[in-house]
């Protein structure tokens, strides 16, 4: 177990990205599965000499001293007797805690094999990775923490550990699961434990499931699962970590109570994602189903298609000692502060959230590349184009992909010996959105039931779209969705191509060239501003700014995107297929971001406003944009629509300053008080951006596809 390295540069050649995707063994292949009546003798992740079961685990938290002195201080602080506190508490601790039941779990991976095996092409796990995390478990309490596309999630890195017989880890799960008639039993059997989304102002419910958090780390041998992200990414990408849970997780590592805690960064990635059209239509303000089990039911009808592939990986165990860099005597100071009423203090904070957004890159790391992926971003590049594509094409584009992000370090699981008969499979997987006809790759149109379907209006999140907007948006935001794990490794190599751009503009303009390290210095300060407004959109940061920089710019130089003339510092930005595919990977962003603040500017309504308020005018004025003749509005992208973005773009603008957020009432008014941060020049500097790019029009192709089903219906 290593602490994390920050100065390791993500760079891999071919042979060695090859060597490492045959670590990948497919787990549910004939032959290989697991036999789910086979003895289960499981190595532990945190070895004791005498192992508590679920209802002692309860047990010990109810009779413990921490909890007694809590249930005390509630006693005397609301004039409550110390006996209904003490029931309150044993509710609490039952809605909360996990059990274990071998026979359901045993049933639930035959069904898991079975569906598995009916719906994917495989389930990949990196069984060299696996080995690797074994090896180091039972000196301490152990975390998985799994990136979050789908609900899946929850069930594969349980099934994955019986296979591997590693013990089945505690998995936190939402209250919405625990309502769902049978099922909240049946997840609660095979180790979950419930947690409310929302603790309100329960500060007893609070302190109690904290208390069973620092039981189930410190005194539990299971190890721990939760999600770092909060929430499953609906858009396919990182989210910014919390650090709620974690830090509850960590604080018997600050008490002095466990000697180190071991950290297991988890990548899952999906061919194809199971609530891939569910997510499509709650981006675009269509609320979804509540969790219930007749909805679980009905989405069983998912066993009559195909989902391809699965992976999973598993970083390297960050130790989190190392990571923090103590020797101990930090940790025996605080330890002897009396009883439990321990917080983590700011410092401890600011360790914990450094460690998160580490976690959260060995996450994207690991991800591994589909050939859809690949796919999605090629065909995005030349849709933006006005160009169409065809198998051949598509082909060569696809493994030209290939070599660059794996010179960037990704795993690619893309064959060239087998690439045109994966380029149909991976079409043929994702058939709800694209289609060869013709010859040439399409948008498949939305089915006439989809287009007339009705909407709750009471539910919905923002902007009743029409069914015209809705034919354009669907297809394209299900192709960004899968463009967007690729954003962690071109979001920074965009950013530097911009700056380029801008920077050749500005030496067209100015006679008096600098010199070399003076236009370095140049694209590192561009490169650093565009980190800073899109922060919360893309989490790259890593502490690796300088190392990445020298890896994206030698990308650039060996595609021959970038010329750097090293006598005067002068830039020659060449515009080819890769820096095409680089800019559109970008290009819907840059987008939101700037017709957000167009919109911002153009609203007549002055004074405070909500965020919903401001969703419903952002997507009204998109649709309008987007609804112009010819799909002429210049850059407008449908994904400006998505709704999860635009919350993230509404963040970027408040914590930039550029909004300001009413702590007491959560209304929002634009700044006017703050000469520096001038919304109308953040337009400006979007729009410049914006004028960079190699692309105008972004929904033309779509729109006329769109416009001819729907006059055919």
């Amino acid at each position: 177990m290593k602490s994390a390295d920050k100065n390791d540069a993500p760079t891999a050649p071919a042979s060695a990205a090859a060597d490492y995707m045959r670590n990948f063994k497919n787990i549910i292949a004939p032959g290989a599965e697991s036999s789910m009546t086979r003895e289960f003798k499981p190595q532990v992740a945190y070895e004791f000499e005498r192992y508590l079961n679920p209802q002692k685990l309860k047990h010990h938290v109810l009779k413990s001293e921490k909890l007694a002195s809590l249930l005390e201080y509630y006693a005397q602080q609301t004039q409550q007797p110390l006996k209904q506190l003490q029931q309150q508490a044993q509710a609490i601790i039952d809605e909360i805690g996990l059990d274990r039941n071998m026979a359901i779990i045993r049933w639930c991976g035959i069904a898991i094999t079975a569906i598995g095996k009916r719906i994917c092409d495989g389930i990949y796990v990196n069984s060299a990775s696996m080995a690797n995390v074994r090896k180091d478990m039972g000196r301490c309490p152990v975390l998985y923490l799994p990136s979050h596309r789908s609900y899946m999630d929850f069930i594969l890195m349980s099934y994955i550990c019986y296979y591997y017989d590693i013990e089945i880890p505690g998995i936190a799960a939402g209250m919405d699961f625990h309502s769902m008639f049978g099922m909240g039993t049946m997840l609660r059997k095979t180790g979950a434990f419930f947690m409310r989304r929302s603790f309100s102002n329960d500060e007893l419910y609070w302190d109690i499931f904290r208390e069973y958090m620092y039981a189930l780390v410190a005194h539990y041998h299971i190890g721990v699962e939760f999600f770092i992200e909060g929430t499953r990414s609906r858009n396919f990408k990182a989210l910014v970590p919390k650090v709620g849970l974690l830090s509850m997780a960590l604080l018997p590592y600050f008490t002095g109570d466990v000697p180190d805690v071991m950290i297991v960064p988890v990548s899952v990635a999906y061919e194809r994602v199971l609530e891939e059209q569910l997510f499509v239509y709650e981006l675009l303000g269509v609320p979804k189903p509540k969790e219930s089990t007749k909805g679980f039911f009905k989405a069983l009808k998912i066993i009559d298609e195909r989902f391809g592939k699965m992976f999973l990986d598993f970083g390297e165990p960050i130790s989190v000692r190392e990571f923090f860099g103590h020797n101990g005597g930090e940790r025996i100071r605080r330890a002897g502060i009396s009883g439990s009423l321990q917080k983590l203090n700011r410092q401890e904070i600011d360790l914990v959230k450094q460690l998160a957004t580490e976690i959260i890159y060995q996450q994207q790391r690991r991800i591994v590349i589909s050939t859809f992926n690949l796919l999605s971003l090629y065909y995005a590049s030349q849709l933006y184009g006005q160009r169409s594509v065809n198998i051949d094409e598509l082909s060569r584009g696809i493994l030209h992909l290939k070599r660059i992000f794996e010179q960037l370090g990704a795993h690619v699981s893309v064959s060239a010996k087998s690439i045109k008969a994966d380029v149909i499979d991976a079409v043929e997987i994702h058939s709800n959105i694209v289609q060869f006809r013709v010859a040439r790759l399409q948008f498949t149109p939305l089915a006439a039931e989809q287009l007339a379907a009705k909407i709750d209006m009471r539910r919905l999140k923002a902007h009743a779209l029409s069914p015209a907007t809705m034919a354009v948006a669907v297809p394209m935001l299900a192709l960004q969705l899968y463009i967007n794990p690729c954003l962690f490794w071109l979001a920074r190599p965009a950013y530097l191509l911009l700056a380029a751009l801008k920077q050749q503009r500005q030496q067209r303009s100015d006679i008096s060239l600098g010199s070399y390290n003076e236009t370095l210095a140049a694209l590192h300060s561009h490169v650093a501003t565009m980190d800073a407004l899109f922060q919360h959109e893309f989490i790259v940061e890593s502490n690796r700014e300088a190392v990445e920089f020298e890896t994206h710019l030698k990308l650039l130089l060996d595609e021959q995107v970038l010329h750097l003339d090293e006598s005067n510092g002068n830039v020659k930005v060449q515009d080819n297929e890769c820096s095409r595919v680089i800019l559109a990977a970008l290009a819907p962003f840059l987008c939101l971001y700037y017709q957000l603040a167009l919109a911002l500017r153009q609203w007549t309504h002055r004074g405070e406003f909500s965020s919903n308020e401001l969703l419903v005018r952002v997507q009204q004025h998109v649709e309008l944009l987007l609804q112009a003749p010819g799909a002429a509005a210049a850059h407008v992208h449908p994904y400006c629509l998505a709704l999860d973005n635009l919350n993230i773009a509404i963040l970027s603008f408040v914590q930039s300053g550029y909004l300001v957020k009413n702590r007491e009432s959560g209304l929002m008014s634009i700044a006017s008080n703050a000469p520096d941060k001038c919304l109308r020049q953040l337009e400006l500097q979007l729009h410049e951006y914006c004028q960079l790019m190699p692309f105008t029009q972004y929904s033309t192709a779509a729109s006329e596809q769109a416009q001819s089903h729907m006059a055919k219906l």
